[in-house]
């Protein structure tokens, strides 16, 4: 039988008082010109994420997860309303946000060394040498990989190569660390230790993470929150608090009765968005 204790979820996007705010993202609406006539891709999104705060967001495929995140980092300007890191407007890429792409192969360069690819983005930021070196030395070492610093890329597995990426955007330093389905290309147990490296280094450098997921259970498990999104054109659906506790085990939380009310309303409301979607179709 599941705990009778309530959820704590609300339509719509959370926003959170100033002094708890780091970033904000405001009535955001996306659309896409194309020969064909406009495309909404993002309708009005509104939603804050706190310091130190580990956020999932969920979505059907097509949903617009990706363009949010795009928007976020400024990469995409937005057709309407803002978005604000540490009171700043982001109208271009901001130097306090580091982004990990699902293509990690693709992100690291085989030519380069795993220390050499983790120092790069320092190194083009025309940091010193002395502190590039200590800051990366840190950086392998927060991700497990300080055995490993004169290896290429390519003699290293998939979730290793995955951890040199974490690597070099945690030592960048970054108040916001963006994920953008990190795991989806390496198999169940390497995701298993790398959801628990993220919140590992999440607590450990005390920065702020919006995780973009497919996976239901994995945002159930990483995330303090989870924002749910609706089919394109995107709303935020539902925002629900994660009531897990800060420690968490795989074997052990997976099991509890509440992670399993908790990841049934997350699904629900997936299931609920591609209904929804459907249905528009079906209506036009």
């Amino acid at each position: 039988m599941l705990p009778d204790t309530p959820l704590n979820t609300i339509t719509g996007g959370r926003t959170l008082p100033a002094a708890d705010t780091l970033l904000s993202v405001r009535g955001l609406k996306k659309v896409y010109s194309t020969d064909g006539g406009d495309i909404e891709a993002v309708r009005d999104l509104t939603f804050d994420l706190g310091k130190n705060e580990l956020t999932c967001l969920v979505g059907p495929s097509g949903s617009g997860k990706t363009t949010l995140l795009k928007c976020i980092a400024g990469l995409l300007a937005p057709t309407e309303g803002e978005v604000v890191l540490g009171g700043e407007k982001i109208t271009a890429p901001p130097k306090n946000m580091a982004v990990v792409f699902q293509e990690y192969g693709r992100s690291l360069f085989p030519w380069l060394r795993v220390a050499e690819n983790v120092e790069l983005p320092l190194k083009n930021a025309g940091m010193p040498k002395a502190q590039r070196a200590e800051l990366v030395a840190e950086a392998l070492e927060n991700v497990g990989l300080d055995h490993v610093p004169r290896s290429y890329p390519w003699q290293l597995s998939g979730g290793m190569q995955q951890r040199v990426a974490i690597a070099r955007a945690i030592a960048y330093q970054p108040e916001v660390l963006l994920m953008d389905e990190p795991f989806a290309a390496v198999d169940a147990q390497t995701r298993a230790d790398l959801e628990d490296l993220v919140r590992r280094v999440r607590k450990r450098l005390g920065i702020s993470i919006l995780f973009v997921t497919h996976d239901i259970d994995e945002s159930v498990y990483l995330g303090e929150r989870v924002i749910m999104l609706s089919s394109s054109p995107t709303v935020v659906q539902q925002d629900l608090i994660v009531d897990l506790g800060e420690e968490r085990d795989q074997l052990e939380t997976r099991s509890l009765a509440r992670f399993t009310e908790l990841r049934h309303f997350v699904y629900e409301q997936i299931q609920l968005a591609k209904r929804g979607a459907r249905a528009d179709v079906a209506a036009t």
